[in-house]
C-alpha cells in the first residue's frame, strides 16, 4: 500500500473517536511543519540581523527539533501529545521565548519571522486545545507570559496596542481550538454511542429472526422425539420437518427463511399475495389436528407480501402451540372480508384446555411469531382464551384498493 493509500485511510477514519484524535494529530502536526517552512527563509536574515547568532541558531534547530519531534509522536500515537509530552512542548516554548530576548533585536520581535518565538508560540497554544480545563489554562498561560516578556522591550517603538493585541490573539485563537476540538469530540463521541445502538439493535434483531426460525422447527423436533407419537401425526411432522430444514439453510446462507406463495398477478417475485393462499401455506402440514378451514368469505383479499408471509409464519405458529399444548381435536380456521370496516379478519379457533390470558406468560410463539410480527408490519392480532374452553386468536389488517 503507497503512502497516499495509507494518509487516505487514516483520513476516512475520522467519524469515529479514534478517527478524530487521528485527523487532530495529523492537523497537529501540519501546523508545526508550517510553522517551520515559515520560520525557514528568514533563517539567514536572523543570524545576520542577531546580537548571539550561535544562540539565534541553537534556539532555532532546537524549535525545529522539536517541531519534528511533536510531529513524529503525533503520526505514531493518532493521536496528540500525551499530558507529559504537553508540559516538556509548553516548557520549550516559553524557553524559546524568554532566551529569544537574548538573540532577536528587539525590533524584529514583532511583525517579522525573524522573531519566530511569537509564531511557534501560536501553534503550541492551538496544539494544547485537548487539555482539562486546569491544564489548558495552565498551559495557555504560562505561552501567554513568555510572550509578553519577549515583546515587552518592544513596547517603546509599538503601538502598545498591538502587544495587547497579540496576547489577545494567543487566547482568542487558543479558546476557539478548544472550543473546536471539544465539539469535534463530542460529535464523534455520539457517532460511536449510535453506532453502538445500531449494532446492539442488529443483534437483537437478528437474536429475535434466529429464535424465530428456529422456534417451529424445535417444536417439530420435540413432537417427533415423543415415542406415542400417533403414525398419521408422525408423518405429518416429518413433512414440516423437511419444510423447516429448509428454511433454516436459508437462513444460514442469508436469503429469505421460506418461499412465498404466489403473487396476486401470478410473477411470485413480488407485489401483493392472495390472503386465501398465505392461509392455506400456514395450514399445510397440521391435517392431524384436525383443521376445518372456513376461507371463502376471503377470496378476492390481498396482502402485501411481507405481511403475508408475517401472517403465514403466524398461522404456522399458531397450530404449532395447538399441536404442542392444547389437546384439541378441532381447529376452525375462518376468513372474512369485513367490507363496512374495511377490514379483512382470521380467526383460528381451537376446542383445547385454553388458559388464562391474566397470568400465563406467553411463549416466543405466541409473543414475537404471531403479536411482534404482525405489529411490525401494521397488523394486529388479539387472544382470548378461557380455560377449559379454548383459546381464539384474531388477525386483522386493511383490505387493500
Amino acid at each position: 500500500m503507497g503512502r497516499g493509500a495509507v494518509l487516505r485511510g487514516r483520513l476516512t477514519a475520522s467519524t469515529s473517536a479514534a478517527g478524530v484524535e487521528n485527523v487532530l494529530a495529523l492537523a497537529y502536526g501540519g501546523a508545526r511543519v508550517a510553522t517551520i517552512l515559515q520560520m525557514l527563509p528568514s533563517l539567514p536574515r536572523g543570524m545576520k540581523v542577531s546580537q548571539e547568532p550561535q544562540l539565534y541558531l541553537v534556539l532555532w534547530l532546537l524549535a525545529a527539533a522539536n517541531a519534528a519531534g511533536v510531529v513524529t509522536v503525533a503520526l505514531v500515537r493518532r493521536r496528540g501529545l500525551a499530558p507529559a509530552g504537553v508540559v516538556v512542548d509548553v516548557a520549550f516554548c516559553a524557553a524559546f521565548l524568554v532566551l529569544g530576548t537574548l538573540a532577536v533585536p528587539v525590533q524584529d520581535r514583532i511583525g517579522s519571522w525573524v522573531g519566530w518565538a511569537p509564531g511557534y508560540s501560536l501553534a503550541v497554544v492551538v496544539g494544547v486545545a485537548g487539555l482539562r480545563t486546569a491544564a489548558w489554562c495552565a498551559a495557555v498561560g504560562t505561552v501567554s507570559a513568555a510572550y509578553v516578556f519577549f515583546v515587552a522591550d518592544a513596547a517603546t517603538i509599538v503601538n502598545r496596542s498591538t502587544i495587547v493585541g497579540n496576547t489577545l490573539t494567543l487566547l482568542v485563537l487558543g479558546g476557539v481550538a478548544r472550543i473546536v476540538v471539544r465539539y469535534i469530540r463530542r460529535v464523534a463521541a455520539d457517532a460511536d454511542e449510535a453506532r453502538a445502538q445500531v449494532a446492539e439493535l442488529a443483534r437483537r434483531e437478528e437474536k429475535q429472526r434466529a429464535q424465530l426460525t428456529m422456534h417451529d422447527a424445535t417444536t417439530i423436533m420435540q413432537l417427533l422425539t415423543d415415542p406415542t407419537l400417533p403414525a398419521d401425526t408422525r408423518a405429518q411432522l416429518c413433512e414440516q420437518a423437511a419444510v423447516e430444514v429448509r428454511r433454516m439453510r436459508a437462513y444460514l446462507r442469508g436469503g429469505p427463511d421460506t418461499p412465498r406463495p404466489p403473487a396476486a398477478g401470478g410473477s411470485g417475485d413480488s407485489g401483493d399475495v392472495m390472503l386465501r393462499d398465505v392461509l392455506e401455506s400456514g395450514m399445510s402440514g397440521f391435517a392431524d389436528l384436525g383443521l376445518e378451514p372456513a376461507l371463502d368469505l376471503a377470496d378476492g383479499v390481498t396482502v402485501d407480501a411481507e405481511a403475508g408471509e408475517a401472517v403465514r409464519g403466524a398461522v404456522a405458529g399458531v397450530l404449532h402451540n395447538v399441536r404442542r399444548h392444547a389437546r384439541a381435536t378441532m381447529v376452525i380456521v375462518h376468513a372474512d372480508a369485513e367490507r363496512d370496516s374495511g377490514r379483512w379478519v382470521v380467526t383460528i379457533r381451537d376446542d383445547g384446555v385454553g388458559f388464562d390470558v391474566a397470568t400465563t406468560a406467553l411463549g416466543t410463539g405466541l409473543r414475537r411469531q404471531v403479536l411482534a410480527e404482525l405489529e411490525r408490519h401494521s397488523l394486529t392480532a388479539t387472544i382470548a382464551s378461557t380455560p377449559g374452553l379454548g383459546t381464539q386468536i384474531t388477525m386483522e389488517g386493511k383490505l387493500g384498493p
